[in-house]
Protein backbone atom coordinates (compact mmCIF):
# COMPACT_ATOMS: atom_id res chain seq x y z
CA UNK A 1 0.00 0.00 0.00
CA UNK A 2 1.12 3.65 -0.80
CA UNK A 3 1.93 5.52 2.14
CA UNK A 4 -0.01 9.21 2.03
CA UNK A 5 1.34 12.01 1.92
CA UNK A 6 -0.66 14.47 3.22
CA UNK A 7 1.12 17.80 2.96
CA UNK A 8 2.65 17.08 -0.49
CA UNK A 9 1.43 20.41 -1.90
CA UNK A 10 4.21 21.87 1.00
CA UNK A 11 6.96 20.20 -0.49
CA UNK A 12 6.96 21.90 -4.09
CA UNK A 13 9.79 23.94 -4.23
CA UNK A 14 8.33 25.96 -7.94
CA UNK A 15 5.29 27.19 -6.36
CA UNK A 16 7.11 28.17 -3.15
CA UNK A 17 9.21 30.49 -5.41
CA UNK A 18 6.65 31.64 -7.77
CA UNK A 19 4.76 32.76 -4.38
CA UNK A 20 8.02 34.43 -3.04
CA UNK A 21 8.62 36.56 -6.11
CA UNK A 22 4.54 37.53 -5.92
CA UNK A 23 5.67 38.80 -2.50
CA UNK A 24 8.73 40.47 -3.38
CA UNK A 25 7.16 42.06 -6.24
CA UNK A 26 4.36 43.41 -3.83
CA UNK A 27 6.72 44.97 -1.64
CA UNK A 28 8.59 46.75 -4.59
CA UNK A 29 6.05 47.84 -6.22
CA UNK A 30 4.01 48.89 -2.84
CA UNK A 31 0.73 46.94 -4.79
CA UNK A 32 -0.22 44.12 -2.44
CA UNK A 33 -2.83 42.74 -3.97
CA UNK A 34 0.02 41.31 -6.23
CA UNK A 35 -0.06 39.05 -3.55
CA UNK A 36 -3.00 37.50 -5.15
CA UNK A 37 -0.84 36.91 -8.53
CA UNK A 38 1.40 34.85 -6.61
CA UNK A 39 -1.63 33.11 -5.22
CA UNK A 40 -2.26 32.12 -8.30
CA UNK A 41 1.20 31.36 -9.59
CA UNK A 42 1.85 28.86 -6.85
CA UNK A 43 -1.60 26.80 -7.20
CA UNK A 44 -1.12 26.76 -10.98
CA UNK A 45 2.42 25.60 -10.18
CA UNK A 46 0.61 23.06 -7.60
CA UNK A 47 -1.44 21.79 -11.27
CA UNK A 48 1.30 21.56 -13.27
CA UNK A 49 3.38 19.24 -10.63
CA UNK A 50 0.21 17.08 -10.60
CA UNK A 51 -0.55 16.77 -14.22
CA UNK A 52 3.69 16.44 -14.91
CA UNK A 53 3.30 13.38 -11.85
CA UNK A 54 5.87 14.58 -9.99
CA UNK A 55 3.18 15.07 -6.54
CA UNK A 56 2.58 11.43 -6.83
CA UNK A 57 5.84 10.13 -5.19
CA UNK A 58 8.67 7.78 -6.78
CA UNK A 59 6.02 4.94 -6.91
CA UNK A 60 3.40 6.81 -8.40
CA UNK A 61 5.51 8.62 -11.45
CA UNK A 62 6.84 5.00 -12.15
CA UNK A 63 3.07 3.71 -12.43
CA UNK A 64 2.50 7.05 -14.64
CA UNK A 65 5.75 6.23 -16.68
CA UNK A 66 4.30 2.76 -17.21
CA UNK A 67 0.92 3.55 -18.06
CA UNK A 68 1.73 6.10 -20.68
CA UNK A 69 4.23 3.54 -22.08
CA UNK A 70 1.46 0.77 -22.76
CA UNK A 71 -0.71 3.53 -24.14
CA UNK A 72 2.08 4.06 -26.49
CA UNK A 73 2.19 0.42 -27.38
CA UNK A 74 -1.60 -0.10 -27.41
CA UNK A 75 -1.55 2.79 -30.53
CA UNK A 76 1.28 1.05 -32.15
CA UNK A 77 -0.53 -2.18 -31.91
CA UNK A 78 -3.99 -0.16 -33.29
CA UNK A 79 -2.12 1.25 -36.33
CA UNK A 80 -0.59 -1.74 -37.12
CA UNK A 81 -3.89 -3.79 -37.33
CA UNK A 82 -5.47 -0.54 -39.30
CA UNK A 83 -3.08 -0.90 -41.17
CA UNK A 84 -3.82 -4.48 -42.39
CA UNK A 85 -7.34 -4.19 -42.50
CA UNK A 86 -6.60 -1.64 -45.21
CA UNK A 87 -4.39 -3.82 -47.03
CA UNK A 88 -6.68 -6.21 -46.96
CA UNK A 89 -9.62 -4.49 -48.28
CA UNK A 90 -7.64 -2.91 -51.19
CA UNK A 91 -7.13 -6.59 -52.08
CA UNK A 92 -10.70 -7.24 -51.83
CA UNK A 93 -11.48 -4.43 -54.27
CA UNK A 94 -8.57 -5.19 -56.92
CA UNK A 95 -10.24 -8.75 -56.72
CA UNK A 96 -13.72 -8.00 -56.92
CA UNK A 97 -13.29 -5.66 -59.35
CA UNK A 98 -10.60 -7.48 -62.26
CA UNK A 99 -11.76 -11.35 -62.39
CA UNK A 100 -8.85 -12.89 -63.15
CA UNK A 101 -9.25 -15.49 -66.06
CA UNK A 102 -11.69 -18.32 -65.83
CA UNK A 103 -10.19 -21.32 -63.71
CA UNK A 104 -9.15 -23.94 -66.21
CA UNK A 105 -9.89 -26.86 -63.38
CA UNK A 106 -13.40 -26.13 -63.35
CA UNK A 107 -14.52 -26.60 -67.19
CA UNK A 108 -15.26 -29.81 -68.44
CA UNK A 109 -13.09 -31.21 -70.96
CA UNK A 110 -14.99 -32.95 -74.11
CA UNK A 111 -13.73 -36.59 -75.16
Amino acid sequence: MQKSRPFWFLLDVYAWVVLALGVITALIIHQFWVISLGIIGYLLALLVDLTGGRALGRTGAIRLAQAEQENRELHAEQARLLGGIRERDEKLSKLLSNPGPPDENIETKKE
